[in-house]
């Protein structure tokens, strides 16, 4: 189990990256020493992390600082999260599958928890017929201009994202038609976008992207970059074979439960 919480003090102003570096270094110093983490580990990835398993609450804990866009991203998937009782478990069981097969970690190349999580979204917005997810370009446009310290926490996650939901299928259903979905788009030299909802072609004028540097291309709604920038053309190979084994263990299968007896 994993858990976001965000915490803030409206007084102070962001600070600098340097400065975000130098705090969130001391802060895992401080916490090796302190007997309910373990496994305690410094990620300086695009947003710097500390990861670590808190022994008391048996979840597994991370913490970045001055990441404010990371705080309205959390406020979105929560609202996401809402919209349909099936999206919950859509995510716990694909994620797991994912870590069971190895092909979970950004650090080691393969498929980071938000790049997965947002290949569900944008699945689910475009591999389904009717959809379970609208575009999220009025959320997100919506968001880009609230305070996080004033204003986020009077919005509702419940009630933020409005869509009148029409797909009827059982959830063994989606979680199968999820990897045939992308299997077809991995053969695809593609920018998908769930801001939009749509796919594009990849040109050299996209802002930020380098045709030659990326084997998969998947846009952060926020921020507009590639979130699936870390994954790395060998382990990229191993992916897309573990999603086609997938799709011949899966196809067969229609019940959630009878497929999470063969899921692992």
């Amino acid at each position: 189990m994993r858990i976001w919480l965000w915490c803030f003090d409206p007084s102070l102003n962001t600070i600098s990256k340097k400065k975000s570096r130098n705090v969130i270094t001391r802060l895992a110093s401080c916490l090796r020493r302190q007997a309910f983490c373990a496994n305690v580990e410094m990620i300086f990835a695009k947003v710097p992390i500390i990861k670590f398993f808190d022994k008391i609450s048996r979840c597994d804990v991370d913490i970045n600082i001055n990441n404010i866009v990371g705080i309205k991203n959390s406020f979105l998937l929560k609202s996401i999260s809402l919209v349909d009782v099936r999206i919950p478990p859509l995510v716990i069981a694909v994620k797991a599958w994912a870590k069971s097969h190895d092909i979970n970690s950004a650090f080691q190349g393969s498929l980071s928890s938000y790049l997965l999580v947002t290949m569900i979204i944008y699945f689910l917005q475009t591999g389904l017929s009717p959809p379970l997810l609208p575009p999220l370009k009025q959320y997100v446009d919506s968001l880009q201009s609230v305070n996080v310290n004033t204003q986020l926490q009077h919005l509702v996650p419940k009630t933020f994202i409005k869509f009148d939901v029409r797909n009827k299928e059982e959830l063994g259903e989606i979680f199968v038609k999820f990897f045939q979905f992308w299997v077809k788009k991995f053969r695809q030299n593609k920018v998908f976008s769930v801001y939009t909802a749509q796919e594009a072609i990849r040109t050299y004028n996209t802002p930020f992207l380098d045709t030659s540097a990326y084997v998969l291309v998947v846009e952060e709604p926020f921020q507009k970059d590639n979130i699936a920038r870390a994954v790395r053309n060998q382990q990229f190979g191993d992916v897309r074979e573990k999603f086609k084994q997938a799709c011949d263990q899966f196809k067969d299968i229609a019940s959630f439960e009878e497929l999470f007896g063969s899921a692992t």
